[in-house]
C-alpha cells in the first residue's frame, strides 16, 4: 500500500506517530472517537521505567527530520518480549522527548525556544523536553491565552489574514 501511494498519505504530523505507537500496543487499535484519543489514551498509559526508545535524526534538504525507525526496531522488539504497554508508552514518550532536545541541541539555538503544536499538549512529552531545555539554559516560551493546537494556528492564520488585508487597502 505504502509503495503504490494507496491510503497510506505522507504525513509529516507527531500526533500521526502517537496514533500508530498506540495502536501498535492496542490503543484505539481499529478507530478513535475523536481527535487526539489515541495520543490521549498512550499518555494515559505511560509509566517512565527509565528508559527511552531511540530516533535517528536526519537531515533532508538542509532541515532536521526525526526518524522514527530506530524506534520501531526497538519498539517491536519490546512487544515481541511481551513488556508491558506502560514501559512501551513511557519509553515512546521518554525517547521523543529526548529526540526533540537532540533537534534542538544540534540547531544550536541559542534564544528562546518556542514550543507549540497540538503534541506540546501532552504533559508528560511538554514536562520532559521543557526540563532538558531549561537544564541546558535555555528558556523555553509556550502557549498562554491561546491554544497549542489547531485553535491557535487558526488564530494566527486569521491574524495574519488580517494584516495582509489592512495592508492591502492601506496600499490602494
Amino acid at each position: 500500500m505504502i509503495d503504490r501511494g494507496v491510503n497510506a498519505p505522507l504525513a509529516s504530523s507527531c500526533g500521526r506517530l502517537f496514533d500508530a505507537v498506540a495502536a501498535a500496543v492496542g490503543l484505539c487499535r481499529d478507530r478513535a472517537r475523536y481527535e487526539g484519543q489515541a495520543a490521549m489514551l498512550l499518555e494515559a498509559a505511560a509509566e517512565d521505567d527509565g528508559a527511552a526508545y531511540p530516533f535517528a535524526i536526519v537531515e533532508v534538504d538542509g532541515m532536521l527530520h526525526l526518524d522514527p525507525r530506530p524506534l520501531w526496531a526497538a519498539l517491536l522488539d519490546d512487544l515481541a518480549r511481551r513488556h508491558p504497554r506502560a514501559a512501551v508508552a513511557g519509553r515512546f514518550h521518554a525517547g521523543l522527548a529526548d529526540a526533540i532536545v537532540a533537534v534542538v541541541t544540534a540547531l544550536g539555538i541559542g534564544a528562546p525556544v518556542a514550543l507549540s503544536g497540538g503534541v506540546f499538549q501532552n504533559r508528560l512529552l511538554f514536562e520532559r523536553v521543557v526540563r532538558q531545555l531549561t537544564a541546558r539554559g535555555l528558556r523555553v516560551i509556550t502557549h498562554r491565552n491561546v491554544p497549542a493546537n489547531d485553535g491557535g494556528v487558526s488564530l494566527g492564520q486569521a491574524v495574519v489574514a488580517a494584516a495582509r488585508l489592512t495592508a492591502t487597502r492601506g496600499s490602494a
